[in-house]
């Protein structure tokens, strides 16, 4: 099928009852090279009212073959205003943790990789907060090394409430790698938000977990100055 007929059937598409929508999708799915150029193309446009339905007929030709859009899926997910984001969301879900986790870390790890790191990172922690708890756990030691860095950019804006949320959500399971960074968070954050987000899921931890470290807790268990 050219180009030029899977957009006229995306257009449809974007206009079709659910049921004509899912047998459109399906019939430009069998051509999943084709489809995924077009869907790019799409991506790339400002032709919103079609972004939902590249998103979709990306999530029908399924992985293996949809592989090459997984970055292009993590991208949609970063901007929390991305009009199909839960579709883009979907379509990575579907492909299971195994296959996504590692492209999701990638992405986190070098702040080089993005012209605004913080807002990228904070929307994977998003998605992170409201899928499988699975994702959360596999991506949970490279929050905290994010949580540790010291070297990021003064200008770098990262709110780190957005990483300690997906630690929440990973619960007592992060304790063994978590712990030392989130008391060191304390002492730095002092009594600002992430300092008391960051003191209550340390105490979430439970007193048998935090008895190795009772000598740090103490020393910052007087409240320090409010960060500004």
């Amino acid at each position: 099928m050219e180009p030029e007929e899977i957009e006229g059937v995306l257009e449809a598409a974007a206009y079709a009852e659910t049921d004509q929508r899912k047998q459109l999708l399906n019939e430009i799915a069998i051509f999943p090279d084709e489809a995924l150029s077009v869907a790019f193309k799409i991506l790339r446009s400002m032709n919103r009212r079609l972004w939902r339905v590249a998103i979709e007929v990306i999530h029908t030709i399924g992985y293996p073959q949809n592989a090459e859009a997984i970055l292009w899926m993590i991208a949609r997910v970063e901007d929390r205003n991305f009009l199909a984001r839960e579709e883009a969301i979907q379509t990575l879900l579907d492909m299971g943790p195994t296959v996504v986790v590692p492209y999701l870390i990638l992405e986190m790890w070098d702040a080089k990789r993005h012209q605004y790191w913080g807002a990228d990172v904070e929307g994977i922690c998003g998605m992170l907060t409201i899928v499988d708890r699975a994702y959360a756990v596999a991506c949970g030691p490279t929050l905290v090394y994010i949580l540790g860095r010291s070297d990021l950019p003064p200008d770098e804006d990262l709110d780190k409430g957005f990483l300690l949320d997906v630690l929440e959500k990973i619960g007592p399971e992060s304790v063994t790698y978590a712990l030392p960074t989130l008391i060191d968070l304390v002492s730095r954050e002092g009594t600002s938000e992430v300092g008391k987000q960051a003191q209550r899921l340390i105490l979430s931890f439970g007193k048998e977990a935090l008895e190795p470290y009772k000598f740090l807790l103490a020393s910052i268990a007087e409240e320090p100055e409010q960060k500004d």
